[in-house]
């Protein structure tokens, strides 16, 4: 466990002095919106109410 901690101490280090390149990732994902949320959410609903939740549960047991 301490061999761990000096390689994490080790690593932070680095880290903090930039010796690491950082890149970020774009978001290439949909904008988080109320109109977004309410899509998502109507779509659950019908998932839901599609039977094919039970129908694969069913196929389980």
């Amino acid at each position: 466990m301490t061999e761990a901690r000096l390689v994490m101490d080790k690593f932070m280090t680095k880290l903090s002095a930039d010796e690491y390149k950082k890149e970020n990732q774009p978001n290439n994902g949909p904008k988080i919106s109320l109109e977004f949320i309410d899509e998502q959410l109507m779509s659950y609903s019908q998932l839901l109410e599609s039977g094919i939740m039970e129908a694969a549960l069913d196929e389980q047991r």
